[in-house]
């Protein structure tokens, strides 16, 4: 290319994975401000609105309600800048404002990101689909699943715990976490292999943040006040968002973060991974840790080029981290098994209750489903009596609040993605496959989808292994 030709070429021009435009020559003109992209303008307004919400507490409803607006601009403007925004802020409380809006607020780009996609994909392209992005059966599952989910609410409007005063709350809610979920799929399954790798290249330092947030929440110490939710929930860390949602968000996030920093650093990256175990053992939660141990196993086994002094290595920090936390959870459990007997497992008996519930709801009510926290009444309220309000299962809890059609919707994401990742098990990244794999242990035994944090990093994960992973991308990963 000669000099003149550069010359006449916008400088923030770029080019996707097919080698086109990333802003075709039209729609740069409309979206750019003395030749900077109107995207920047809104990202560095947008980021301004966030900040300011969580440090001027009288006014954190309005500035709250306004960074929300922009967020959705600045994915319909620009998805991969929108997601980049959600990956980097949607670990930290959304604003000293109510729970739903507050929820909405830590996703509210990712939305705006796969509304523009979905526009991109059937409006403009004419679902001439990319050769990456995923078949039409799955993106008609997750974009239902998008909108029913929020539906469920309404059909539970007016049962004993979704009053009709906590409607518009409790559906920005949903929107912020659940649909969500969805949102991130569609946007991390949609976005070529160069943007992606834009993404995920900034997720170790998000993700060390959101590690020293959390760490210091714990702590007590105050400096982290605005940013986190209550560090400590019942003896539990659960300062980016109450102890399990936190646990899950940082087990589906480490092996891509952990990955992404290796390639730089390679101490950084264990400091990284230690720092994210620890969180991870302050939160008790066993599933997230588990979850994480079971897919770095599968993934070694699967990927057996990896080195045998890490998979030595990871094996004892594995069984190091699950014996401390088993210790911590059970302070008991040496003395019992001295004996012969077990610790209580009375909550897990309850998860398989809820399981169960979940079939009688949705056999009862097979169109609509009961409707949300629908478990929580079942036969007159049993695990409501007990604080069971959600089947721990991330397709069940849909079958049963949304009925076949939520319940199918959700099944096909999940299983389609994951099949996807079978199939191409040789060629994606390692820390991908891992990640998924992290989702599924994760949503067999609870439901990743209920807070902002790990529904967008779950549905991210879901969404990277259900791309059709062609040459290009391979070169690129």
């Amino acid at each position: 290319m000669g000099k003149a030709s550069r010359r006449k070429q916008d400088p923030y021009a770029g080019v996707n994975g097919e080698g086109k435009p990333l802003f075709p020559a039209d729609e740069r003109a409309q979206t750019t401000i003395s030749g900077v992209p109107a995207s920047w303008i809104v990202a560095v307004v947008a980021g301004g609105l966030w900040v300011a919400a969580h440090l001027l507490a009288p006014a954190s409803l309005a500035l709250t309600v306004a960074y929300v607006g922009c967020g959705l601009a600045l994915g319909l403007i620009n998805p991969t800048l929108a997601a980049m925004f959600v990956v980097a802020l949607v670990p930290f409380q959304g604003g000293g404002t109510s729970q739903g809006l507050g929820e909405l607020s830590r996703s509210a780009p990712i939305l705006g990101a796969a509304l523009r996609l979905l526009w991109n994909r059937f409006s403009v392209r004419g679902d001439q689909a990319s050769p990456w992005q995923p078949s039409r059966i799955l993106l008609a599952a997750a974009v239902l699943a998008m909108l029913l989910y929020p539906l469920t609410r309404i059909t539970a409007n007016g049962a004993e715990w979704a009053p009709e005063s906590r409607l518009v709350d409790d559906l920005l809610f949903m929107f912020g976490a659940p649909a969500a979920a969805y949102a991130s799929w569609i946007v991390f399954s949609h976005l070529s292999q160069a943007e992606i790798g834009r993404i995920l290249r900034m997720l170790p330092i998000s993700l060390a943040a959101a590690l020293g947030v959390a760490v210091a929440a714990w702590m007590g110490i105050t400096l982290a006040d605005p940013f986190a939710f209550e560090g400590i929930v019942y003896g539990r860390l659960g300062a980016l968002g109450y102890p399990t949602p936190t646990a899950m968000g940082v087990a589906i996030s480490l092996p891509v973060a952990g990955a992404a920093l290796w390639e730089r650093s390679r101490r950084s990256a264990v400091l990284l991974i230690a720092i994210g175990v620890v969180v991870i053992v302050l939160t008790q939660s066993r599933g997230p840790l588990l979850a994480l141990i079971l897919g770095a196993g599968a993934v070694a086994l699967i990927r057996r080029q990896i080195p045998r002094r890490y998979v030595i290595g990871g094996a004892a920090v594995a069984l190091s981290a699950l014996t401390i936390l088993l210790l911590v959870r059970y302070p008991d459990l040496i003395r019992k098994l001295s004996n012969g007997r077990l610790p209580s497992l009375r909550g897990d008996e309850l998860r398989i209750i809820s399981w169960i519930a979940s079939f009688q709801i949705a056999l009862a009510n097979p169109l609509t489903g009961g409707g949300w926290m629908s478990v929580r009444g079942w036969n007159d309220s049993e695990l409501g009596s007990r604080n069971v309000n959600l089947s721990h299962n991330m397709v069940l809890q849909g079958l049963a609040d949304g009925g076949v059609p939520l319940g199918v919707a959700l099944a096909t994401v999940v299983l389609g993605s994951l099949r996807s990742a079978w199939r191409q098990r040789r060629r994606i990244p390692a820390s991908w496959l891992c990640a998924a794999l992290v989702v599924l242990v994760c949503g067999l035994w609870d439901m990743p989808q209920l807070r902002a944090y790990a529904a967008v990093m779950a549905g991210a994960a879901l969404g990277l292994v259900a791309r059709r992973f062609t040459d290009e991308d391979e070169a690129l990963a």
